[in-house]
């Protein structure tokens, strides 16, 4: 506007287009369009098109920016060969200044202030040699706000439990922590998104007060709210893909030493805003502004919550483990480590089990945990069932062989009633005294081929009412002169030194 209004004045004083020209640095062609009234305005709208425009169909190129093709690559198809890019952008936003990006607003932040935290769009694939299945690895990305220094890496999954070792794996390569860290509202990091106060995934919100961060969730469909990490999963994204476009991964862990690679790289390019690089500027500036990490190792246990079945077994990832009993049909609370699974009641610990990672239904369990009856039912097993025959006695030993080789699971529930008639006798008379008994009965159901529970019971009940009279098996000696004797053949048994009477003298001597 000045250089316009110069020459406006210097034309009414009478000087020459050239000497004007020369004295203000600008073009003989815009004095004398100022002179002749052509151009009317300091603006440029008023001076005609370039020619190369009038080559180009402006409303396809309209459609095209409007379906989000980046302006470029609209330039490289359709107008490359006619002008350079810096030209046909310009001339554009003249053209059409609609089509002009709203205002920004640039954000400063102070050193160890933020980081800001998303996965990248695209998972990554992988190639497993041994089962040619092909797995995709989602690549975890962060950015410190003052130094934008980068960070990545990759797991199979975006569970909490992954997403919470990406943050540890982070705090440990910034070599310290933030005040802030701003996630995106996904499910892991935030339970329900509120603008102003949001409730936070109980892991994630545990994890940031051990590390002594504030957690501030991006706005919902706000990705402005953590730009910086946008543009960073942009920059990442196009070198990752351009570098390693030529190789087939067959690993996370090879996924993850590409991924150093990279971050290497970008790091430590110059940035063409800061003049060094990110890692100079985060090593001179921000790192001392960090806060120290915590001394003691983070408890990365993840919480989850399942109810207690009928049968004593809660459903964990795809396995199931045990809790007591007498907590059935309540909603328990799970701590999952990396080697063990802790159950919870309220503040109480049930129980403690290893981990298992095999997620096919497997059966973990505590034999304390079971009633009676189901821990009868688990004990019921040929191996156990043997080795109680052998501290039983060896016969029942030799007998359940017997039954198992013929016949494992027809003779399993005879073999338990055999076990439990023994164990109710040897409770009962002892060990010694019944194992002579259990012989016995053994070898009185070889004998007449009649192996049966209940007939076993009946020839140790037999037995122990034998042993309840001793003198069963005496022999009957009757003393001689006992009225109450009964007679044989008419004659009492007498004594060889006393003579014989006749029944009617005896009964004559009896008194009355």
């Amino acid at each position: 506007m000045q250089r316009y209004e110069e020459i406006k004045r210097r034309l009414a004083e009478g000087r020459s287009v050239r000497e004007i020209a020369s004295a203000l640095r600008c073009s003989r062609r815009l004095v004398r369009e100022i002179r002749d009234g052509v151009r009317v305005t300091h603006a440029i709208a008023a001076s005609p098109d370039p020619l190369w425009m009038s080559q180009l169909d402006w409303p396809v190129i309209i459609h095209d920016l409007g379906l989000g093709h980046p302006l470029k690559f609209i330039w490289e198809e359709k107008a490359q060969t006619l002008t350079t890019y810096s030209n046909f952008w310009k001339q554009f936003y003249r053209k059409f200044p609609q089509c002009r990006d709203a205002s920004v607003t640039a954000r400063t932040f102070e050193p160890a202030e933020r980081v800001e935290v998303d996965y990248a769009g695209e998972p990554i694939e992988w190639y497993e040699i041994k089962t040619g299945e092909i797995h995709k690895a989602y690549v975890f990305v962060s950015g410190l706000g003052f130094s934008q220094l980068l960070f990545a890496w990759a797991a199979q999954d975006m569970k909490s439990r992954n997403w919470i070792a990406s943050h540890r794996r982070m705090y440990a390569y910034y070599g310290g922590v933030p005040h802030v860290t701003v996630p995106d509202c996904l499910r892991q990091g935030v339970v329900k998104c509120h603008l102003y106060d949001p409730d936070l995934n109980e892991d994630y919100a545990h994890m940031a007060a051990h590390f002594s961060t504030a957690i501030v969730p991006a706005r919902v469909r706000k990705p402005k709210d953590k730009a910086i990490v946008e543009g960073l999963v942009k920059i990442l994204g196009r070198y990752f893909r351009f570098r390693f476009r030529h190789s087939r991964f067959t690993s996370i862990a090879e996924i993850n030493r590409a991924l150093m690679v990279c971050l290497e790289r970008i790091n430590d390019q110059q940035h063409r805003r800061f003049g060094v690089s990110r890692r100079e500027r985060f090593e001179t500036i921000e790192k001392a502004a960090l806060k120290a990490l915590p001394t003691t190792e983070y408890d990365d246990g993840e919480w989850k919550e399942a109810k207690l079945h009928p049968d004593c077994f809660l459903a964990v990832e795809g396995d199931y483990y045990s809790a007591p009993h007498i907590h059935r049909h309540k909603t328990l609370r799970i701590k999952l480590t990396d080697n063990q699974v802790e159950i919870f009641l309220n503040l109480e610990r049930l129980a403690v089990h290893p981990r298992c990672r095999m997620k096919t239904g497997q059966r973990i369990k505590i034999k304390e945990h079971f009633p009676p009856n189901s821990d009868a039912y688990y004990e019921a097993t040929p191996q156990r069932l043997l080795s109680q025959s052998r501290f039983i006695h060896a016969d029942l030993n030799a007998l359940f062989v017997e039954l198992f080789n013929e016949d494992v699971f027809a003779h399993i529930r005879r073999a338990m009633g055999l076990v439990s008639a023994c164990t109710k006798e040897i409770n009962l008379v002892g060990h010694e005294l019944a194992s002579v008994r259990i012989a016995a009965a053994i070898a009185a159901m070889r004998r007449y081929n009649r192996i049966r529970v209940p007939y076993f019971k009946d020839l140790l009940a037999q037995a122990r009412k034998q042993s309840m009279n001793p003198q069963a098996e005496r022999d009957i000696v009757r003393k001689p002169g006992n009225p109450m004797l009964r007679y044989v053949s008419g004659a009492a048994l007498q004594t060889a030194d006393e003579p014989s009477l006749s029944c009617t003298a005896a009964q004559e001597n009896l008194p009355l």
